[in-house]
Order: C-alpha cells, then sequence, then structure tokens
C-alpha cells in the first residue's frame, strides 16, 4: 500500500486509534507492505492540520500503537517521512517559515518561498534523519523517502524549481546534492539494516521538470546512495497535481512502461503504483518485468481485502475503485478525514461494524441505485429477509447515468460490486416493477427503507415547445440523441458538464451556459481540471454567468449581466438537477410498519451521502 494522505491526526500530529484501526485493517486484508501517509519532520513542512507528524520524540507512544497494531494483525509497515517545501500549507506554515530549494512560485497555493541559506540545509538534513531514529524507535519495519511529487528533496532535484548557484545547483550532480545527505543521514541514523526506500518520479509532468530520460539517470544514482527499494510515481503537487493523484479523465496505469525502464537499469527492486485498478493489470505488470511489487494507495481504500480475493480466486467480489475523489480527497479537503465513496467501513473501522440482528425481520427496499443496493446489501448481512425492487430493467440509478460520460465507466464496476454482494447475501431482486402503497401493504413488510431517487428538473422557459429539446439523462440512458450537429446545454454543474463531455464525444459543437459564476463548483477539482482540458481541446464553449430567458424554433436568447443576445440553437440538452422523489415517501406517512427514507429522495445529493444513508438505515433495522 503507497502512501495515501489520511487527515486523521491531531493538529499536534499526533496518531490517533483511528490511525491504528485503519492500517490494520489494510494489514488484516493481506498487503505485504503498508506505507504510512506523508509524515512531516518539520512543523514548517505539513500540508493538513490533521497530518500525522514525527517531528517530535512527543509522539513516540501514538506511533508505537500504531505499528503494534499492525504487527498484530501480521502486516509492515515503513514510516514515509517528507517535508512539503513550497507545496506547505500556507494556512498552518508563516510567511518566512516557507522554503524550498529556491524562490519559485507553487501554483497550487500561490506561495513564493524563500531559498534555504547552506546552513538551514545542514539542519534540514538532521530532521529528516531524527525523524527516521523515531520511526525506527517506534517500531516502524523501514522508512520511505520522497524524491518526488514535488516535496522538498524533489524541488531541489527538479531544475524547475531549483535555481541555486551554489553547489546544490546546476548539474544534476549538485542538484541531487540535498537527497544524497538526506540518505546518508538517515543511513547513520538507523543503521545498515533497516531498509530505506526512495519515491520518485518517472516523470514531472511539467514543463522544464525531470522527465524519464532524467528518472533512467537518477535511477542508477539513486541506488548507489544504497536505498533498498525505489518506488515509482509521477507530477508534481504544484504543478501537475493530476498526475499526482490520477482523478478520472487521467490514463490508466500509465506509469508501468517507464516503471519497466527503470527497473533494467537497477538491480533494488522497483515498485509500481498509479491507478492499478485490476489483478489482471498487476499481474500483466509483474510478467512483463515492468515492476517488482505493485503499489495500490485508492484501491485499498475501496476494498482493504484485494489481496485475500485475489488469493481466495474471487477477484470479482472485488470494489473496484472508480477514482471519483469524493469519498476520498473531497472528505479530507472537508477536514472529515480520507474515506471512500462507496464503502461507508474506510476510516471508521474503528467504530463501525456490521453486526448480526438480534432478530430477523421482512425489510423491503424500494429504489435499486447506491444508496438502495447499499441499505439491501447490508441488512440482508445482518441476517434479515431482504427484496429489493427496481422500477427498471438494470440497477444502478443515477450510478448507471455516472457511468455513461467519457473516462466514467469505473462506476459500472461499483455497479457490478453491489448487485453481486447483494445476490450473494440472498437479497431478492426484483426489476421492472413499480412500487405502489398498495403492493408494499400485501407483502406485509416489517420495515421499508425509501431510495427512490430524484427526478430531473424541466424548467419550462418560454418557447422551449418550439424547439427540438431534452433531458441529459434521457441522453445518456439512450432513450434520446442529438441528432443535429450542435447542442446548447443549459446547466454547468457535473452532470452539465459531463453531457457536455458525451456530446463532445460524439464530435457534437457543444455550448454550455450557466448562470453561476463558476461552471463545475459541485465536481472533484482535479476531474474537472482534466474535462475543462478536454473541452478546451474539443471546443466546448462555456459561457458562466449567462442566464437562459427564452427559446425560439433557431435561437436561444440568453442574459450576461444586463445584456441580452440571440444565439442560434439546434438542439436543447436541459441539464438543471433534480428534485426528491416524495411520491412513497409522502403516501407513507404514518404507516404501520417502520419506514426509513435516504439518498436523493431526502434531499439530491452525492453517491457517498445516499451510500452511507444505506448503511446507517440497514444498521439501525
Amino acid at each position: 500500500m503507497t502512501a495515501v494522505k489520511l487527515g486523521y491526526g491531531r493538529p499536534d500530529g499526533s496518531c490517533t486509534p483511528r490511525h491504528a484501526a485503519f492500517y490494520a485493517r489494510r494489514a488484516r486484508g493481506g498487503a505485504g507492505l503498508i506505507v504510512t501517509e506523508p509524515m512531516y519532520v518539520l512543523t514548517n513542512g505539513r500540508e493538513l492540520p490533521t497530518q500525522l507528524g514525527i517531528h517530535d520524540d512527543a509522539l513516540a507512544a501514538g506511533l508505537r500503537n500504531l505499528t503494534d497494531a499492525v504487527h498484530a494483525a501480521g502486516g509492515r509497515i515503513v514510516a514515509h517521512i517528507n517535508h512539503a517545501g513550497r507545496a506547505a500549507n500556507p494556512k498552518l506554515v508563516p510567511e518566512p517559515e516557507r522554503v524550498s530549494a529556491s524562490a519559485v512560485l507553487c501554483p497550487a497555493n500561490q506561495v513564493v518561498p524563500r531559498a534555504l541559506a547552506m546552513d538551514e540545509i545542514s539542519v534540514m538534513v538532521e530532521a529528516f534523519a531524527a525523524a527516521a531514529r523515531r520511526a525506527k524507535a517506534a517500531g516502524f519495519d523501514g522508512v520511505e523517502l520522497p524524491f518526488s511529487h514535488g516535496y522538498l528533496i524533489h524541488q531541489f532535484l527538479s531544475p524547475h524549481s531549483n535555481h541555486r548557484q551554489d553547489s546544490y545547483g546546476g548539474p544534476l550532480d549538485n542538484r541531487i546534492r540535498f537527497g544524497r545527505e538526506v540518505v546518508e543521514a538517515v543511513r547513520s541514523a538507523v543503521g545498515d539494516s533497516f531498509p530505506i526506500m526512495v519515491r520518485m518520479n518517472a516523470s514531472d509532468y511539467v514543463q522544464g521538470g525531470l522527465a524519464i530520460d532524467d528518472a533512467l539517470q537518477l535511477a542508477p544514482a539513486i541506488e548507489a546512495m544504497g536505498v533498498e527499494a525505489l518506488s515509482i510515481t509521477s507530477g508534481t503537487m504544484c504543478e501537475s497535481v493530476p498526475f499526482c493523484l490520477y482523478p478520472t479523465g487521467t490514463p490508466k496505469a500509465n506509469l508501468l512502461p517507464m516503471a519497466g525502464r527503470i527497473r533494467a537499469r537497477v538491480r533494488i527492486p522497483v515498485i509500481v503504483a498509479g491507478r492499478i485498478r485490476t489483478p489482471s493489470v498487476a499481474r500483466e505488470a509483474l510478467a512483463a518485468s515492468q515492476a517488482d511489487l505493485i503499489g495500490l494507495g485508492r484501491p485499498f481504500l475501496a476494498d482493504p481485502d484485494w489481496v485475500r480475493k485475489c488469493e481466495a480466486g474471487d477477484e470479482e467480489s472485488i470494489l473496484l475503485c472508480a477514482a471519483c475523489h469524493q469519498g476520498c480527497l473531497a472528505e479530507l479537503r472537508g477536514g472529515r478525514g480520507t474515506g471512500c465513496s462507496f464503502n461507508p467501513l474506510t476510516g471508521h473501522e474503528g467504530e463501525l461494524k456490521i453486526e448480526p440482528a438480534s432478530r430477523s425481520r421482512k425489510v423491503v427496499v424500494v429504489g435499486g441505485g447506491p444508496g438502495g443496493l447499499e441499505a439491501s446489501v447490508v441488512a440482508a448481512q445482518r441476517g434479515h429477509r431482504v427484496t429489493l425492487f427496481e422500477q427498471k430493467s438494470v440497477l444502478g440509478g443515477q450510478l448507471h447515468l455516472a457511468a455513461l460520460p467519457p473516462h466514467k465507466e469505473g462506476f459500472a464496476d461499483i455497479i457490478g460490486h453491489l448487485e453481486l454482494s447483494a445476490r450473494r447475501a440472498g437479497v431478492d431482486i426484483r426489476l421492472n416493477t413499480k412500487v405502489t402503497v398498495e403492493l408494499l401493504r400485501g407483502l406485509r413488510p416489517e420495515a421499508v427503507v425509501l431510495a427512490t431517487g430524484g427526478i430531473p428538473l424541466t424548467i419550462p422557459f418560454p418557447g422551449l415547445e418550439q424547439t427540438r429539446w431534452l433531458l441529459a439523462s434521457d441522453l445518456l440512458e439512450g432513450g434520446a440523441t442529438v441528432e443535429t450537429g450542435s447542442a446548447l446545454v443549459v446547466g454547468g454543474g457535473l452532470v452539465g458538464l459531463e453531457t457536455a463531455d458525451y456530446l463532445a464525444a460524439l464530435g457534437k459543437k457543444v455550448t454550455v451556459v450557466e448562470m453561476l459564476p463558476e461552471a463545475g463548483a459541485d465536481m472533484d477539482p482535479l476531474a474537472k481540471a482534466m474535462i475543462m482540458k478536454r473541452f478546451q481541446a474539443a471546443g466546448v464553449l462555456i459561457h458562466t454567468g449567462t442566464k437562459l430567458i427564452r427559446l425560439t424554433a433557431d435561437r436561444a436568447i440568453v442574459k450576461q449581466g444586463a445584456e441580452e443576445s440571440a444565439w442560434p440553437v439546434e438542439t436543447v440538452v436541459i441539464a438543471v438537477g433534480v428534485r426528491p422523489n416524495r411520491e412513497l415517501p409522502d403516501a407513507l406517512a404514518g404507516a404501520d410498519f417502520e419506514v426509513r427514507v435516504i439518498g436523493d429522495a431526502v434531499q439530491p445529493r452525492k453517491a457517498i451521502d445516499a451510500v452511507r444513508e444505506g448503511f446507517d438505515a440497514a444498521c439501525a433495522l
């Protein structure tokens, strides 16, 4: 398991029981080696207010609890020790303490750091050594140093961020000097028998940064420092974040060919990660000698039993990561700590459990979207007799629509996993069935979970009936098509932009209008960056702060500020959101059986909310 930021720590950087429960669960799932989240070696190298620290001897007891928990679960764990340099969080690090190799702007946080003075470099080297010493004392099985991701050591390595004129700048031999001194100091602190791993970039994906040819020179140089393994990654947290964190729209497993070239240059083991979702891709990489070990990050968030299921020959039951970022990075940014949209237990291993019910009850779930499926699975696993009704011929609800735009095919895997889990748990699944109050009363259930979802909104724009128009949901479901060469998408939220992406991939000329000042405000920022890049290439136009006023047969009258304009229009696609489907919830008010309403039927939100509410409802039955 490669380093994944968790955000479970306390403000002083100390370890919590949440850390121990999380990592121990991955150890029980069969991860051969676990690498912690980045642990800061000095407070001016922090990225998160709840990041794990290793900068103070006072943190030793908490870290020992963590390593003891992992070892008790049969695992091994390496401490990833780091200083973020110019990528440090400016809300946590005062301006005089923001440091780097050179005073080069970090576009991600708009920080221009100051260059470390020569005497400060030796202090920084000692900070890494002291952190490694603490890691060994706390029972870690090794340390990992990041010569990667645009963090401090990498900032010295890259000519993009290192403009120094002294012995730490200029040619590669000088730029690598800081990293070499860190490795030497760490080795001196931990001894010869304690493993040191280095994480390095195959490519920075930054103009003027390091590319694969540089990596092919760096790898043997790092090997010569006496480290035990190389872990191959890419991107920087300042300029090319998508190639650090790989959201939807980034290429899958694209580091494998580069890792193979690096592996051919060294004799030590090579680890590679980066959207390696499935066992088949991992096997192919090993068979092709592209790596010695496969690194997984977010796949272990989705399914901690990824390895155990492979060992058991039950790969079809693996919950594959959809790269949605909603449960991991969005939760992290929101201060709640990393989780998973489709695994409510992730990050809550010490507090949430699926336990047998005190007695088996007859449960009906209405709606086969993610919330309804999750409720069905968990209720059945607890011993209830569950029947799931879905009005359509397929399961998935909004996930089915989410899987249709370009680069979103991973959501289809989620549907498949939930359906398989439901059938294995013994859920009676009935498709093509519209549930009525009469049907429910005839079934005589003891509890009903209503996951009836939302209904797409249609705004009656003046003149709408005169033009060719359709709903985005009908388009994505295949019930309608855009026959014309161009389309005007009304609504620039997640659904509107993904609909525009879908149409652009079909070769349509697309324009998007959004009333708000920002399009895609409800999207993961990295996925949004990737879709905007595709829009630029495809010529998709986005007009924010723009309101559709009325329509004619071939014109859209829009208002931008105080000005009205008439635009040619061939087809209008409406993507302005959904409203709760309250038909059954309202009709069942006062029912003589337990009723729980979840997901978009309460209020339209994201899949993570529906899944968590389905989980909670099932646990409460």
